[in-house]
C-alpha cells in the first residue's frame, strides 16, 4: 500500500472514530430553516434556478445569499434520504476526511519544493487537522457545511495549482490541471462568499514561482481567477443589493467588538477547552480584549512579513491565507462574532504551514521532541473531539451544554425554553424565558416566546402581559400575530380589529388578511375573519 493510501485510510478510519456516532443525531438550531422547513432543496429540478438567484430558502423574504452550489448538495442529501439526517452528516465526515487529506497533500508538495527530506510533518499536521476539537461544529453542525466545503473545495484548487506549478510535464497536462483548480475555485465561490477574499493568497504563490524559476510562465492562472472572482463579486452584489439581510449597520462598534473576540480564535485553536455553540461577547466596546486582539493582529501581520523577508514565501503564503479567511466577517457585519465552524479554513492553513516549518527541524533530538509533542496533541485532541461530539446528541443536550459553561447569556436559556415549549414542558419553558428577562430585559424574543407558552398553558392574562411588553420594545409580527390569539380567545373583538390594523399597517409585506383570519377560523369565529376581510377592503372601521 502506497503511504498516501495508508494516510487516507487513516485520516479516514480517524474522521469515523469520532464522528460516526453522529450520524443518526437529529437535526438542530438552523437545521430547521436549511433543511427540515426549507421547501426547495426537496426537488432537484430546483437545483438550477439556484445558480440564478439569492433565495435560497422559501423563509427569506428578500435575496440574503448566494450559495447555490451548497444548497446543491443539500438537494442531493434530501434526494437520498429526505429529511434523515444519516446522509447529510455522512457527506460531512467524507468531505472531513477529504479535506485532512488535502492538507497532507498540499504540505508534502510544499516539503518537497523546498527541499527538505523530512517529510513526517505533513501526515502528522493532517492528523491534528483532523482531530482538532475546533473542527467538531464544522462536521457535526450540518448548517454549518459551508466552511467545510469551501475548504475542500479551496484547498482542492490550491493543490491542482500547485501540481500543476511544481510537477514538470506537457503544456497539456499543466493546462489540464489549471483548468481542474479553476473549475474547484469557482465551485468554492458558489459555495461561500469566503472564497472570493482568498484571491492574494494565489498572487503570493504566483510571486513565488515566477520568482524561482526565471522564467515565463502562463499568466492564464492568475487572469482567469482574478476574473472569475470578480464576476461572481458584482454577480452577488446585484442580486443582494438592497436587501434587509439582518447586517448590522455599526460597522465602527462590530470592528471594535469583532478584534475584541480575536483572542477567542487563538484560544479556541491553541487551548481548545469549554468549547460551546454560544460564546460570550464584550459588552463595552473599548475593553482589555480590544487591545489584547489589536496585538494578535499586529503580531499576526509581522510574523508573515517577516517571513517574506526571509524568502519563506509559501510558509507567508499559507499563513495569509489563514488571515484572509477571517476578512469577510470583519468587512460584513454579521451578528455570531464568534463560532467555530470559522476556525476550519484558517486551521488548514496552520496545519500546512506548520507542517513546512517542521519540516526544517534537522537535529534528532529536536525531531524526536517535535514527533512526541504532534503525537501527545492528537492525542489530546482525539478524547476531546470524541466527547464534544456529544454535545450535538439533541437541542436540549447542545443547548444545555451551553447553558451549563455559560450561565449569564441568554440565548442557550432561550433556546432551551422554546425546546420545551415544543414538547409541551410549559413550567420548565416559563422558567427558561423567565431567566432570559431576568439577565436581558430587551431581549424581544423572549417575550414573544413567554407569551406563546402561556398561550398554550390557556393563561392568556399574562400572555397579553408578556406579549404588550415586547411591543414596546419592538414591533414583531409574531408577536402581533400571538396577540391575535389571545384577544380572539378572550373574547375582545375590539382589541382584535385595532390589532389586525395595527398589523397590517407596520407590516405591508405581510399577508396579514390571510394570517389572521385563519386564526379566526381556526378559532371558530369565522364572524371576525369575515369582519377582517371588510376592514382590509376599507368597508368597516376598525
Amino acid at each position: 500500500m502506497k503511504k498516501s493510501s495508508l494516510v487516507l485510510l487513516v485520516l479516514t478510519c480517524l474522521s469515523f472514530l469520532i464522528y460516526a456516532r453522529t450520524l443518526n443525531y437529529p437535526f438542530v438550531f438552523d437545521d430547521h430553516h436549511v433543511i427540515t422547513e426549507n421547501s426547495i432543496i426537496r426537488n432537484l429540478a430546483n437545483v438550477p434556478p439556484l445558480f440564478v438567484s439569492a433565495h435560497m430558502e422559501p423563509r427569506e423574504k428578500t435575496s440574503t445569499s448566494y450559495r447555490p452550489f451548497l444548497y446543491a448538495t443539500y438537494a442531493l442529501n434530501y434526494a437520498v434520504s429526505g429529511i434523515n439526517p444519516w446522509s447529510y452528516r455522512l457527506f460531512d465526515i467524507l468531505s472531513h476526511a477529504l479535506c485532512s487529506f488535502l492538507v497532507y497533500l498540499i504540505s508534502l508538495i510544499i516539503i518537497k519544493e523546498r527541499g527538505d527530506g523530512n517529510t513526517w510533518p505533513a501526515a502528522a499536521m493532517a492528523v491534528l487537522f483532523c482531530v482538532h476539537p475546533a473542527q467538531t461544529e464544522s462536521v457535526i453542525y450540518v448548517s454549518a457545511r459551508s466552511a467545510e466545503l469551501v475548504c475542500a473545495l479551496f484547498l482542492a484548487s490550491v493543490y491542482f495549482y500547485l501540481a500543476a506549478r511544481t510537477r514538470p510535464g506537457s503544456v497539456l497536462r499543466e493546462r489540464g490541471l489549471i483548468a481542474i483548480s479553476l473549475l474547484a475555485l469557482a465551485s468554492a465561490l458558489l459555495t461561500k462568499e469566503t472564497a472570493a477574499a482568498l484571491l492574494p493568497f494565489f498572487f503570493v504563490l504566483e510571486y513565488y514561482f515566477r520568482k524561482k524559476k526565471n522564467a515565463r510562465i502562463s499568466w492564464a492562472f492568475p487572469v482567469l481567477a482574478t476574473l472569475m472572482t470578480v464576476v461572481y463579486t458584482v454577480y452577488r452584489f446585484y442580486l443582494i443589493f438592497g436587501s434587509d439581510n439582518g447586517v448590522k449597520s455599526d460597522y465602527i462598534g462590530h470592528w471594535a467588538r469583532w478584534i475584541s473576540r480575536f483572542p477567542s480564535y487563538i484560544r479556541l485553536l491553541v487551548i481548545p477547552f469549554s468549547q460551546s455553540i454560544e460564546h460570550p461577547e464584550a459588552d463595552k466596546i473599548i475593553n482589555i480584549y480590544l487591545f489584547i486582539g489589536m496585538a494578535v493582529i499586529a503580531i499576526s501581520i509581522f510574523l508573515i512579513l517577516r517571513q517574506f523577508r526571509r524568502k519563506n514565501y509559501l510558509i507567508a503564503a499559507f499563513l495569509l491565507l489563514a488571515a484572509l479567511s477571517f476578512l469577510p466577517e470583519f468587512c460584513f457585519p454579521i451578528w455570531d462574532l464568534v463560532v467555530d465552524y470559522r476556525l476550519y479554513l484558517p486551521l488548514a492553513a496552520f496545519c500546512i504551514a506548520g507542517a513546512a516549518a517542521l519540516a526544517r527541524i534537522s537535529a534528532p533530538r529536536a525531531v524526536m521532541t517535535a514527533k512526541y509533542g504532534v503525537v501527545a496533541a492528537s492525542a489530546i485532541f482525539l478524547a476531546l473531539s470524541f466527547f464534544r461530539a456529544g454535545a450535538w446528541a439533541s437541542e436540549k443536550s447542545l443547548w444545555g451544554d451551553a447553558e451549563a459553561k455559560y450561565p449569564t447569556l441568554v440565548r442557550p436559556h432561550n433556546e432551551l425554553g422554546i425546546y420545551y415549549l415544543k414538547r409541551g414542558r410549559f413550567d420548565k419553558a416559563r422558567m427558561e424565558f423567565e431567566i432570559v428577562l431576568s439577565l436581558d430585559p430587551s431581549f424581544v424574543k423572549a417575550y414573544d416566546n413567554l407569551g406563546a407558552d402561556y398561550i398554550r398553558m390557556g393563561n392568556f392574562p399574562k400572555a397579553r402581559t408578556a406579549l404588550l411588553r415586547g411591543l414596546t420594545l419592538v414591533n414583531l409580527y409574531s408577536m402581533r400575530f400571538n396577540l391575535e390569539t389571545v384577544y380572539i380567545k378572550e373574547g375582545d373583538d375590539k382589541a382584535a380589529m385595532r390589532n389586525f390594523a395595527a398589523t397590517r399597517d407596520g407590516f405591508p409585506t405581510h399577508n396579514v388578511l390571510r394570517d389572521f383570519a385563519d386564526i379566526a377560523v381556526r378559532l371558530h369565529r369565522p364572524d371576525l375573519a369575515h369582519a377582517f376581510a371588510e376592514a382590509a377592503a376599507g368597508q368597516r372601521n376598525p
